[in-house]
């Protein structure tokens, strides 16, 4: 698994972004709840949704830090989620990060070229990730 941005510093340890929230958008439940489990390990509070109409329905209710998203999905897809959050006055500013099987080039420049922020493989590891929070939280977009 890899972030497709270099990291400018070392993992942090321990929960270091108590009061941040992210929103989790997949479509299987153990994904969420593993993702879930790792986030709040970090320090991080959790919201879920199945796919992207969820998702926007979560973020008008209670806009989150951060979005992680996986990209198929029933409904309204992860492509289409991010597009819709970085065309969004409102919400264009909330960093978006893709986690996905795909590793495929074409899948990572499509959800850059639509405003992703950042791209994981699954599975996502805690160092991975502790790298890709500490780079969106410190710029703080």
């Amino acid at each position: 698994m890899s972030s497709i941005l270099p990291a400018e510093r070392a993992p942090a340890s321990g929960p270091v972004w108590s009061g941040k929230s992210v929103l989790i958008v997949d479509d299987y439940p153990s994904i969420r709840k593993t993702m879930r489990d790792l986030v709040e390990e970090l320090g991080l509070t959790c919201q879920e949704a199945e796919n992207g109409i969820q998702a926007q329905e979560k973020l008008r209710a209670k806009a989150p830090d951060l979005v992680m998203t996986d990209l198929v999905m029933p409904e309204m897809d992860g492509f289409e989620l991010t597009e819709a959050i970085k065309t969004s006055p409102e919400f264009r500013r909330i960093p978006v990060v893709v986690i996905s099987t795909h590793a495929d080039s074409r899948y990572i420049f499509k959800a850059l070229k639509l405003g992703a922020d950042d791209y994981l493989t699954k599975p996502a590891s805690r160092e991975m990730l502790t790298v890709v929070l500490n780079r969106l939280f410190d710029h703080e977009w």
